[in-house]
């Protein structure tokens, strides 16, 4: 009979599959340890009519006033203001698993759900609205990292050709739940995001040293860019954020990340 951990591990390894290298770089895991927001996760479950054992019942249990009012602290406690569309994740996630693991139940269901959980899974669950703004956004997003990719091509020296991307949602999620995609320059980074609605933001900031990497008249067309993405008709989800940190020593660290992909810019010659 397979064990908790072996069938957890199983389906860890199945749906996110880790290349050998990089195997010792995760902390080892209690699979028998359940934190408050898998106790949410199980919750749901329970709520929705799945028995101990992973099986979907006719019996539906409705949570009293103390259980909801609990969930809701929980929630909040894990950084959820509301914790919309959170129920339906689980759900949706559960029974399309269950298909796959016939084995599977809230218990270890709960640990892959903690472990892989992104807020860009509640996407799917907003309005038509929402995903054809968060459409328009990834757009522009997708338009200034190529436009970035343009400036590093005029450039001669190498190390400002560095360029140092991201997709967070098919890597393990580091606890980072927000971040979708990730683009840093030496003179500049670019962020697309996703809260806990399911809505796409673009976040940036500029090295306060970036004319005296690119010069005088790239200086001026990045800035002329990123004043036109801030005044475009997303200006609401576009934000400058400061880094708090010196732009040189925290570019070089992010480099050693897992996952963070380093990439040399060709050189525009014509």
């Amino acid at each position: 009979m397979i064990t908790l951990n072996k069938l957890y591990d199983k389906i860890h390894d199945w749906l996110l599959p880790m290349p050998e290298q990089e195997c010792d770089m995760f902390p080892p895991v209690d699979h028998l340890y359940s934190t408050s927001f898998q106790k949410v996760v199980m919750n749901y479950l329970k709520w929705y009519g799945v028995n101990k054992k992973g099986n979907t019942t006719s019996s539906k249990v409705y949570p009293t006033f103390v259980e909801t009012l609990e969930t809701k602290n929980i929630l909040r406690k894990c950084g959820f203001t509301t914790g919309e569309y959170i129920e339906k994740l689980v759900i949706y996630e559960f029974l399309e698993m269950k298909e796959r693991m016939p084995d599977l139940n809230p218990v270890m269901f709960a640990h892959f759900f903690e472990d892989s959980y992104h807020n860009s899974k509640l996407v799917k669950f907003t309005s038509l609205e929402v995903q054809k703004l968060n459409q328009n956004t990834k757009e522009y997003y997708d338009k200034t990292r190529r436009f970035l990719i343009e400036i590093q091509g005029y450039l001669k020296v190498s190390d400002l050709r560095i360029r140092i991307e991201c997709i967070h949602t098919e890597n393990k999620n580091w606890f980072n739940h927000s971040r979708v995609q990730e683009f840093i320059t030496p003179f500049c980074k670019l962020a697309l995001n996703c809260n806990e609605l399911g809505r796409f933001s673009i976040t940036y900031f500029i090295n306060p040293h970036f004319k005296e990497f690119i010069g005088e008249s790239l200086a001026n067309t990045l800035e002329k860019q990123f004043n036109e993405l801030a005044n475009s008709e997303i200006k609401d989800l576009v934000k400058m954020t400061p880094l708090n940190r010196r732009y040189d020593k925290w570019f070089k660290q992010i480099q050693s990340i897992p996952n963070y992909k380093v990439t040399i810019t060709e050189q525009n010659l014509l």
